[in-house]
């Protein structure tokens, strides 16, 4: 398959059906493939905040921010016309699609926001660094009375196998949520959390040197309950991939709701606000929030206290060329 399809892990957008209310529910919302061209991505970029991508029916459905899966509605003042921007078969398809309005904005030169791409100069120069991915691709194995797991990854490649005894994964499957266990194998340690659908493991990889020195990493991971009851009761092995979960705090607008009101009637700061708030407070286990402080402007708190307090101001700024607005903490 040239594009995988990744749904995104909190589906926080629900699809609206207006057709058929109770199917709705089974939409299920995906993130755009990172192996989409350079071309789709312009467009999906030049659209964030503004379309939304579903599984639906057995179709792929491009939405706007109404997130409406199928047409309805006759245009009335009761009956509001909506609809989805696309609706296709194949993930191929979508991407032709966005190619297709790419070439169209580049032709009328006068979209609003529109940043039409120049000739690159050719520059040879190195590849960029990039970080290493933290994905984690976890293999259980059932080995007489005890489970293997076995970790590898970009950061530290490959490890040895750790084994836990299988009384004590039956006995999580069963506990309530919150049990937890530890166990250690060879001079390593594991933290086993019971979640509700899921274990979690908190490896200490350790490696001892002379003179009493101990060093070694630790190495979070989550396996679905129905994997390890797969290992346990069918005895084959299962391979895992884990993708940890980007930190994001929690923000509370309730307070700032008039102030986001007015600025989401202006495209160009709807999808200001929409960036400030994905890559501003990417805080893991916190609270933000959001009191109105000036025309488009916001003042905010932490539950944490650190920091105490701050600002999401929007500015006026240029980038490649083209005026642009954005918005960024002060503290």
């Amino acid at each position: 398959m040239k594009h995988r399809v990744i749904p995104f892990a909190k589906q926080i957008n629900p699809g609206i059906d207006r057709n058929d209310p109770q199917a709705a529910v089974t939409a299920i919302e995906l993130r755009f493939p990172a192996t989409f061209s350079h071309k789709a991505w312009r467009v999906i970029r030049y659209m964030e905040g503004a379309m939304f991508l579903y599984a639906y029916k057995g179709k792929f459905i491009a939405t706007d921010e109404s997130l409406e899966l199928t047409a309805c509605g006759d245009g009335s003042e009761e009956k509001p016309f909506g609809a989805p921007r696309w609706t296709g078969s194949s993930l191929d398809e979508l991407e032709g699609w966005l190619e297709q309005i790419a070439d169209e904005y580049d032709k009328m030169a006068e979209v609003p926001g529109w940043e039409i791409e120049q000739p690159a100069e050719r520059i040879v120069s190195k590849a960029p660094w990039r970080e290493p991915s933290p994905n984690i691709l976890v293999k259980l194995v059932r080995s007489n009375q005890f489970v293997g797991v076995k970790t590898y990854c970009r950061k530290h490649s490959s490890h040895g196998r750790f084994l836990i005894n299988e009384a004590i994964l039956r006995w999580l499957l069963e506990a309530e949520i919150g049990a937890v266990k530890y166990e250690s194998d060879c001079g390593d340690y594991v933290k086993i959390v019971r979640q509700k659908d899921s274990l979690q493991l908190f490896f200490a990889w350790l490696n001892t040197y002379g003179d009493d020195i101990v060093k070694g990493f630790r190495q979070d991971i989550t396996i679905p309950l129905l994997a390890v009851q797969l290992v346990l009761d069918v005895g084959e092995a299962r391979k895992h991939l884990y993708i940890p979960p980007e930190p994001c705090a929690k923000i509370i607008t309730c307070h700032a709701a008039g102030t986001i009101r007015e600025i989401v009637k202006d495209k160009q700061k709807r999808r200001a606000l929409s960036k400030g708030l994905r890559d501003c407070f990417r805080w893991a286990d916190e609270t933000v929030t959001l009191y109105p402080d000036g025309k488009d402007s916001f003042f905010f708190t932490t539950k944490s206290g650190c920091p105490k307090n701050g600002g999401l101001i929007l500015h006026e700024g240029v980038r490649h060329g083209y005026p642009c607005l954005y918005y960024c903490v002060h503290t």
